[in-house]
């Protein structure tokens, strides 16, 4: 691989691990809380915190111009990504849901490729497709995903096709502008619609409080590790090479979650999510080889 995109690719996979081992801290808060006060504590802790950060060392201002679209695409991402992933969360194991999203690649494949933005080369079409072929596989273990297994599958879907079209709809605004102020605009926006949606429910803090010690460490986990420490790596790789190769990385995500899932929340590892995980992890290592060619 170009040593110029060895680091920011390096940073994408680490995002995608500690988002792994957010499924799993979502996994375990989803007995305590609920989607929507899950999504919006992991998207307002890292925002704030973000903004504190940004403000205190003077980084440069997002363009006037791109201030509307970038926060459309944060409440898109963070909004919408965030419910449709924790909602998802609700019916499907860690690990099951991770090999999910992982179909993001090849979606970004296809938007790329339509766009006319990046050229196909084989390496990373076949690396998708093993990716998708290993996502394809475990999504045939139903016996321990349980019988509303599908409306897991259906909402993580929707999630991965919202990361999908953030990550290539973003890059525009992440060349124009500094990765650490379009996530702070996104993370916010996202947090003000998420913020809307329980105050239109009513008694929006039921799900804020009141969790067991335990569960306070979780939401500290997704506030700060899985959430910040994430989504500030994911933006810094967009920032620096092409969408396509940051969102391979993804695939990287179910491995953290299936470790995590079954260490912290005894879930089985099944022989087809053990295939599914041999797919994408091959898929990862031809899509990222050396040669490039075009089709």
């Amino acid at each position: 691989m170009d040593q110029t995109r060895l680091l920011p690719v390096l940073a994408a996979a680490m995002s995608s691990l500690l988002g792994g081992s957010a499924m799993v801290a979502i996994r375990f808060l989803i007995a305590e809380s609920d989607p929507v006060s899950i999504a919006f504590m992991r998207c307002v802790g890292s925002g704030l915190v973000l903004a504190a950060v940004t403000y205190a060392f003077g980084r440069r201002r997002i363009a006037r111009a791109d201030i509307v679209p970038v926060a459309g695409l944060g409440i898109l991402m963070f909004g919408g990504f965030g419910y449709l992933f924790s909602a998802g969360l609700e019916f499907v194991p860690a690990a099951r849901g991770a090999l999910v999203v992982a179909s993001m690649p090849i979606l970004v494949l296809v938007l790329v490729v339509a766009l006319g933005r990046e050229k196909l080369g084989w390496p990373k079409a076949l690396g998708a497709a093993l990716g998708f072929a290993g996502v394809f596989v475990a999504l045939g273990e139903r016996a321990v995903a349980g019988p509303e297994a599908w409306r897991g599958d259906l909402l993580l879907i929707g999630a991965a096709i919202a990361g999908s079209l953030h990550a290539v709809l973003s890059v525009p605004y992440l060349r124009r502008n500094a990765a650490l102020p379009v996530m702070v605009v996104q993370l916010l926006a996202g947090s003000a619609a998420l913020g809307a949606l329980l105050v239109l429910r009513g008694d929006p803090l039921a799900g804020l409080t009141g969790f067991a010690p335990t569960g306070w460490i979780a939401v500290l986990w997704i506030m700060f590790v899985g959430g910040m420490g994430s989504f500030y790596l994911w933006f810094w790789a967009l920032e620096r090479v092409p969408a396509s190769a940051v969102t391979l990385t993804i695939s990287l995500n179910p491995v953290a979650a299936a470790i995590g899932g079954a260490l912290v929340l005894g879930e089985p590892v099944t022989l087809n999510l053990l295939l599914g995980l041999v797919g994408i992890v091959a898929g990862l290592a031809i899509a990222t080889r050396a040669g490039r060619q075009t089709l």
